[in-house]
């Protein structure tokens, strides 16, 4: 196992900046939807450390590697459902007092499979969880959107939490439409957060190379060039400690500065060109080279402000791209994975799997 290359950054999560222990450890019990997947798993891993009882809830369609580790950890629970099939869901919730959602389908790619698919697990799962949670006297909703809801925003200190939203797929219009139910729910004992994640990257317990940064690693370290297309388009990045290390400084923060609103989360400093990305890279990985491939699909295109969840909340990321590119590169380097492209490590991939299994079912 690759524990040795989990989490570069020598601060402990415990007491890292804008964490409050003490009050997540109060929670009754967290429930963390999706906690086997590549953020989730992190974060299960954070929360037990920061002295909280979690409560994994997971349709496993990536298996149970994120978690298995956990499974005998005193204060750790998993729970595998189906959120369109909740039975048992409700049962669970009773013992909580908040709930961190991560599941559903994730990226443009797997979201475009299948339109009914999309809504059913995305859309109609998280308003489904968050009415049953309301229900069962859950305080705290804090849900994982996305930065993509900016669509193109490139102009001045980038795109903040107040401005403009463009989604440009359907991926990115779910998340703005569950930002807005979850607003919709809100009252005097239901509390809901939605957290715009920037890209994410680094290694995680269930990993993925379906993101860019871990995906231009991987093929560096493979000896492969990294084939870039167009290469202007800007991006906002992320380490996936420090997205789990946010989801825990808003559980412990104080309701009024965190109920009905949204934060951007990501560093700054890692606002970057797709290009400059690919070069980065390689100076971090000796051999490594880099393929411009003229003229781009993928019209998104943004640089995002972060300075409201760093004024208010007090967050500051810890990680590093470079920290992060190392992480990866090291961990490849040790044990090497033949096919990156396996469905394990690709939502698209996995994601038509079950569309087409449940197709034929």
């Amino acid at each position: 196992m690759r524990g040795s290359s989990f989490g570069a950054s020598s601060a402990d999560p415990r007491t890292a900046l804008g964490a409050k222990p003490g009050v997540v450890a109060e929670a009754r019990r967290i429930a963390v939807v999706g906690g086997a997947g590549y953020i989730g798993s992190r974060l299960c891993r954070l929360l037990l450390d920061q002295g909280a009882s979690v409560e994994c809830i997971d349709a496993l369609w990536f298996g149970d590697q994120g978690i298995a580790s956990l499974r005998d950890h005193p204060r750790f629970g998993c729970t595998v459902l189906d959120l369109r099939q909740p039975s048992g869901l409700d049962e669970r919730l009773s013992e909580c007092s908040a709930v961190v959602h991560l599941a559903g389908l994730v990226g443009d790619r797997a979201c475009d499979i299948d339109v009914g698919l999309t809504r059913a697990c995305n859309y109609g799962a998280t308003l489904e969880l968050a009415e049953r949670a309301r229900a069962h006297g859950v305080e705290r909703f804090v849900f994982a959107s996305s930065c993509s809801v900016y669509g193109s925003a490139v102009d001045g200190e980038g795109a903040s939490e107040d401005g403009r939203t463009a989604p440009l797929s359907l991926y990115a219009r779910d998340k703005l439409a569950c930002e807005q139910a979850l607003v919709d729910l809100a009252d005097d004992t239901f509390h809901p957060t939605s957290l715009r994640l920037a890209t994410v990257y680094g290694w995680s317990p269930r990993m993925r190379f379906d993101l860019v940064a871990n995906l231009f690693t991987a093929r560096a370290v493979a000896g492969e060039s990294i084939r870039v297309f167009g290469g202007e388009q800007w991006r906002p990045l992320v380490h996936v400690d420090d997205v789990a290390r946010a989801f825990a400084v808003v559980l412990g923060a104080p309701l009024p500065q965190i109920s009905r609103r949204a934060f951007n989360v990501g560093s700054p400093r890692d606002n970057v060109r797709i290009i400059d990305l690919a070069h980065r890279i390689c100076d971090a990985v000796p051999g490594a080279r880099v393929e411009g491939v003229p003229g781009s699909s993928d019209s998104r295109d943004y640089r995002v402000d972060f300075r409201r969840i760093h004024e208010e909340l007090g967050f500051v990321p810890q990680q590093t791209l470079e920290a992060g590119i190392g992480e990866i590169a090291r961990a490849l380097q040790v044990e090497p994975i033949a096919d990156i492209g396996a469905e394990r490590y690709v939502n698209e991939a996995t994601t038509r799997r079950i569309w087409q299994d449940e197709r034929v079912g």
